[in-house]
Order: C-alpha cells, then structure tokens, then sequence
C-alpha cells in the first residue's frame, strides 16, 4: 500500500523544476513560451502564511502532484476567496487518492490562515469535489467551457 504525504511547496522547493515540467506538459496551452510561466506562478506560492501557498503531495516519496491556495480563480471577478487551484496530479497517479488527500490539506491550511470557507472552480474534476462533499453553486461559462464553482465551509 502506497503512502501518501502533503507538505508546503515552501519546504519542498527541491520539486520546482519537476511541477515546472508537469505543469508544462499538462498545461501546454497555458504554459508555453507565448503564454504564462509556469516557474513564475510556482515561484509565488512559495509562502507559508499567506496567499498564493503552493502544497505538495508525494507518493512513497515521489513527487505526485500539487494544489495551490489562491485570492482568485481562472479569471473570475468575484468577492468569492480563496480558492484551491491548480490541482494537478501525475497522470499515472490519478484516481490513487493523490487529489483527494491535496484538497484535504488545502482545506486544513485555509482553515489555519483564519478563512471559514474555500473555492474551487473546475471543469475536469467535478466528480472529485462532489465526492468530497463539496456544495455546486453555480455553472459559469470559462474559455468556451462550462466550469463549476464549488463551495465548502471549514
């Protein structure tokens, strides 16, 4: 049985290269050398008391993937924060439990920052929050593609 551990990208800040990798390859349409820096956003996560605050999980391990907590998400202009974003796990470590255990430690590390709820905004990992118990409270139209904004309270 696999172990699954979280940690801050702060204290893990040995793994940037690699999550640059995952985000580049993953993201390619995103991160690219005409679109965003995937360093340059992990860069800013590196924090331990406020927002953005990158977390990590690995697996026996191996580096397995990565969440974020941030003011906003995907371009929304809303009151709505924070949010968990950029949850990105490696492809052959998906539905092992890796997510699930990245939303929990981001649900522990807002509660520690004094927030009473979080976001998240998705349009692949519906079934992941929904799972989680996670309350759906709207449908909003990103990029051509219906997202849903999830809720949760801490």
């Amino acid at each position: 049985m696999s172990v699954i551990t979280t940690g801050l990208l702060i204290d893990h800040d040995e793994v940037l290269s690699d999550l640059v990798d995952l985000f580049e390859s993953e993201w390619a349409d995103w991160y690219n050398p005409r679109g965003a820096s995937a360093r340059a956003d992990l860069s800013e996560r590196l924090e331990r008391n406020r927002l953005p605050l990158g977390i990590v999980a690995f697996v026996d391990g191996k580096l397995a993937g990565t969440c974020a907590l941030t003011t906003s998400s995907g371009g929304l202009v809303t009151e709505r924060s924070p949010w968990i974003g950029g949850l990105l796990v490696e492809p052959n470590l998906r539905r092992q439990g890796v997510g699930r255990t990245l939303v929990e430690r981001a649900k522990v590390e807002a509660r520690r920052l004094g927030f009473a709820r979080l976001h998240a905004l998705t349009a692949e990992a519906r079934e992941l929050f929904d799972h989680a118990g996670w309350r759906l409270a709207e449908n909003v139209e990103v990029g051509g593609k219906v997202h849903g904004i999830y809720v949760t309270a801490l």
